[in-house]
């Protein structure tokens, strides 16, 4: 596929142009050429290299001529063959990941995994570090400023089809079609590394009163939440679910938990260990400021 070679900032200042003769938001610019907003702001801050094929349909939609000097480079990444991994841990923990805060889109092919910039820093290098020790892919991140998450992708067709063959990983809208892969929950080890994944970017743990704990998964679909619930009850924990939250409230669990589930996120043991130590769990800001 051919790509725009844009000299440094001359890519942000096309899109720009186009945003200006056209009068069209970037959601409208995202629509009109049928990518999601996310990726506009990829090609606005040079992440990503404009296609050609979209460099042309802007040119017409700003009624501006084509620059017929322009560079043109072949890109074949989102073609590239990917390592497939056997089923393992380190792969239920992914997927468990990528069921909780990720994305996976069918047009651009990206998958990715979003989190806490601060917060989640050391978990975002485990994540890119997980890209490339299961898929052999070299992953990168994005800041998104204006809500402070970052954001761990890779643009490509072999994985975002490895994922969803093999593990019916939902493209585009999650709601109404996650599920915890099969093969995943007739195993015990794999279904704990799961929900280690799940728990590393959707859950929390915090303070239940003056004292108390609370360990908690939230999801905005019911259908996954209760299938969570009786996934987490297979494996002897006793869950209470509210709504979109599913909690464990039980100190003797929580410490099994920890133990069994094991999370990858330092965000979250940073927060036991201290619970541990002085009997009650930080604050967010208490914990930024360790």
């Amino acid at each position: 596929m051919k790509y725009i070679n844009f000299p440094k900032n001359k890519q942000t200042e096309f899109l720009r142009l186009i945003k200006g003769k056209t009068n069209y938001s970037w959601k409208q610019l995202a629509y009109f050429l049928n990518v999601n907003r996310s990726m506009i702001f990829f090609y606005l801050n040079e992440h990503s290299k404009l296609p050609y094929t979209h460099y042309l349909k802007l040119c017409n939609l700003a009624r501006i001529k084509e620059n017929q000097r322009i560079n043109l480079i072949d890109i074949k990444n989102k073609e590239e063959e990917i390592k497939k991994p056997a089923l393992s841990p380190k792969l239920a923990e992914f997927v468990g990941a990528l069921n909780g805060d990720g994305h996976m889109n069918m047009i651009t092919y990206e998958v990715s995994i979003s989190m806490d910039k601060d917060l989640d820093n050391n978990y975002s290098n485990y994540i890119i570090a997980l890209y490339k020790e299961l898929f052999d892919l070299k992953a990168r991140k994005y800041t998104q400023e204006d809500n402070n998450k970052v954001k761990c992708f890779v643009y490509s067709k072999q994985l975002v089809r490895f994922l969803y063959q093999e593990f019916n990983v939902p493209t585009g809208k999650k709601k109404g079609y996650l599920q915890i892969p099969t093969k995943l929950k007739q195993n015990k080890n794999l279904l704990k590394a799961y929900i280690r994944g799940l728990f590393d970017t959707d859950g929390t743990f915090h303070r239940h009163h003056k004292k108390d704990c609370m360990l908690g998964i939230i999801s905005t679909d019911k259908k996954f939440i209760k299938e969570l619930k009786v996934a987490l009850e297979s494996l002897n924990f006793i869950t209470s679910l509210k709504n979109k939250n599913l909690y464990i409230y039980r100190k003797e669990h929580i410490d099994r938990f920890f133990k069994e589930i094991n999370p990858s996120n330092k965000k979250h043991t940073d927060k036991y260990f201290y619970y541990q130590k002085y009997g009650v769990v930080p604050l967010t800001k208490e914990l930024l400021n360790r």
